[in-house]
């Protein structure tokens, strides 16, 4: 799950592993070819390069132009240009994707859906560890991530529970020669305060402070028919603090921790035929943070953290026959969540807290072709989680899952017409059976058009968080207590989009829009008004019907030979339905601008990339009368320049200025003020 630095500039990007073997990907029309070789770094003067993106959308590996589904990818060159740290930043400034900060880590938000609705996945396989509902993307490190790929809308009949908002996949590469190597190592410096409103509270880095550290390394190779590698890396940020508009000095209270994160990993692959594909992975990683609290009564809390995962999965893939794929591979995941709430001069209000989530997976898929125009596939899921927490009432909770899934690839007039109609069944040991159909459609009037469109139903039950939680902060003041009662949410997802590319090589027009109703939605609740003696008491049920809808635009345009200009803008519509209000934290409006330029003969590139967010609702009982006030966040813009420059094939410089409007706020966006950082990688 975490990783090397990919192929040094001008070398093709490996297809990597699927969910379903390989599948020979269609042609890219020409526009696509050149903007695809333009982000991988590989459009010299007067050539373009096709490069193949296949994607796992529809779980049969297929070229982005070909995909029934409509999926985004961000390349691995993409990912280099961006010089983000962890997959949290680098989706920050994708286009039609939001990303939010909390105490619980960076989340992900698609179609106005919240992190619990959007299924996060490495190499197609479920990925454990959610803290109050949320993966925290910064556990992710980018560094043997080919690309990226998201599916945003109904992909529950593909991948089972929690993909109701969408489906994020990252995909590893495998090594492509005898013997690859890479060093990268980046430093960055931070200081000065967030530009927030007069007489509020500040986010503040000490002026001196050291920023990021960020060291890695990888090696990797191919021998006969095996190959593997073998990857390391070490990352540590400081906290930043809260400046009061009464003092020139932060208080003890952070508003971000400081963290230092441990990661390696391993990998070992064989083919030793053709139509045979053996691959093993094994991962470690460990985060530790610390910060401090400032309790209700004045009290100060030094709170240290720490999470570990380790992962280890195998996989094998055989092509029996001509047409004929068969998968079948087994994870297993170990999340460890601890945390220590330390009570500076006294120990009445220390706490302690450890959760143990452990995932076992199991799965075969059987993909068969019947002439040029049919590709069926079916196959069968099992999974078993289980929680040990300190935190939960229950002393050890356990969820069975198995699954069931159909799906048929159907082309019709000369490949114009594409049919996707799936099904997949889930029986849970807690709730019972839950179908979830799904059909897309992809058809072609014309060349420089392509309409798509999915329809679906889709299925979350309750986290164990939800179900079992007993969480008592004193010294805040509120017991969080989960619900046994709670029952699934239930959705309906419906997406259709457009995309024509104009007579202009490396032209793009993309327009979507997107409906998903969410019946059973689960919601906290206050059971228990606060008062002097007792803290405020909060509870989950099963009270609430909303829906989002909306809007999406991608334009991406072709400046010069290497100068590519994308817009995107999302129209968002989330509402509360019981309750008539809009859903918390979300903007109505979000507009996303990027430039990329590339100076291939000087080894000069720069990538500007910027965002919009509109006025967010969020909704607080301030006077304590039992009654939420609506206060909201203000628009805020968000900006990163990069600039690289490859001095020889080997040796890259590059340096990144973060945040450079100074978007933040102590209660609603908790994030670093603004800061640069830069580095050099060395490739072999």
């Amino acid at each position: 799950a975490f990783a090397d630095a990919g192929p040094v500039e001008g070398q093709a990007l490996d297809a990597g592993p699927s969910d379903a073997g390989v599948v020979e990907p269609g042609p890219l029309d020409a526009g696509e070819v050149a903007a695809l070789a333009v982000d991988a770094g590989i459009a010299g003067d007067g050539a373009a390069v096709a490069l193949t993106t296949v994607v796992t959308g529809s779980r049969t590996p297929s070229s982005k132009a070909d995909a029934v589904v409509a999926t985004e990818v961000i390349t691995r060159a993409q990912i280099e240009a961006s010089n983000a740290r962890d997959l949290g930043q680098l989706l920050q400034q994708a286009q039609g994707v939001e990303t939010t900060d909390s105490f619980r880590g960076t989340g992900v938000r698609l179609q106005g859906l919240d992190s619990e609705y959007v299924l996060l996945l490495i190499d197609g396989e479920r990925i454990n560890g959610r803290v109050g509902n949320v993966i925290d993307l910064s556990r992710f490190t980018l560094a043997n991530v080919e690309r990226v790929e998201i599916v945003k809308g109904p992909s529950a009949a593909l991948y089972g529970a929690d993909a109701i908002g969408g489906v994020i996949n990252l995909i590893t590469r495998r090594p492509q020669r005898p013997l690859e190597a890479m060093a990268r190592f980046q430093l960055g410096t931070s200081g000065g305060e967030g530009s927030q409103q007069q007489g509020a509270d500040r986010l503040y880095f000490p002026q001196t402070k050291l920023g990021e550290v960020d060291a890695r390394g990888m090696v990797a190779g191919k021998l006969g028919f095996f190959d593997g590698r073998l990857n390391a890396g070490y990352h540590a940020a400081p906290p930043y603090f809260i400046l009061s508009p009464t003092t020139e000095n932060p208080g003890p209270r952070t508003a971000g921790p400081g963290v230092v994160l441990w990661y390696a990993d391993a990998e070992l692959g064989a083919k030793p035929t053709a139509s045979v594909d053996l691959v093993g992975k094994l991962g470690y990683l460990r985060r530790d943070t610390e910060a401090v609290d400032l309790g209700v009564t004045g009290a100060v809390f030094d709170r240290r953290g720490r999470q570990e995962q380790f992962d280890a999965s195998l996989k094998a893939t055989v092509r029996p026959q001509e047409g004929t794929t068969v998968m079948v591979r087994g994870r297993t995941g170990l999340f460890r969540d601890q945390l220590l709430q330390d009570q500076r001069g006294a120990i009445a209000l220390d706490a302690y807290s450890r959760n143990l989530d452990r995932l076992y997976e199991a799965e075969g898929q059987v993909d068969h072709r019947f002439g040029d125009a049919n590709l069926a596939t079916g196959g069968a899921s099992y999974l078993q989680e289980s929680l040990l927490s300190t935190r939960i009432g229950v002393d050890r909770a356990v969820r069975h899952r198995a699954g069931f899934f159909v799906q048929d690839a159907i082309t019709l007039l000369g490949k114009r017409l594409e049919l996707l109609p799936g099904l997949r069944l889930d029986l849970d040991s807690q709730f019972g059976a839950a179908p979830s159909p799904r059909v897309a459609v992809k058809f072609e009037p014309a060349p420089a058009f392509t309409l798509r469109a999915s329809f679906g139903l889709g299925f979350r039950p309750p986290s164990f968080t939800e179900l079992y939680l007993l969480f008592e902060n004193t010294s805040v003041g509120y017991v969080v207590q989960g619900n046994p009662a709670l029952r699934p949410e239930h959705s309906i997802g419906t997406t259709v989009a457009v995309d024509w590319r104009p007579p202009l090589e490396g032209w793009n027009v993309s327009l979507g829009l997107f409906r998903t109703d969410l019946t059973d939605l689960i919601s906290v609740d206050t059971t228990q008004p606060p008062n002097p003696e007792n803290p405020t008491l909060f509870t989950y049920r099963n009270v609430s019907r909303a829906y989002t809808q909306g809007a999406e635009l991608q334009v991406r345009m072709r400046l010069a030979r290497a100068v590519y200009f994308d817009l995107g803008y999302l129209l968002n519509d989330a509402r509360d339905v019981e309750k008539a209000r809009a859903l918390e934290g979300r903007s109505a409006h979000r507009g996303t601008a990027a430039l990329t330029a590339r100076y291939r003969k000087l080894g000069l590139e720069l990538t500007v990339r910027g965002t919009l967010n509109g006025a967010r609702p969020f909704y607080v009982d301030e006077n304590g009368d039992g009654l939420e006030e609506t206060q909201w966040a203000k628009t805020f813009a968000d900006l990163d320049v990069t600039a690289g420059y490859t001095f020889r094939e080997w040796l890259r410089f590059f340096v990144t200025g973060y945040n450079l409007f100074n978007a933040g706020d102590v209660q609603y966006l908790p994030r670093p003020p603004r800061g640069v950082i830069g580095g050099v990688q060395v490739n072999y």
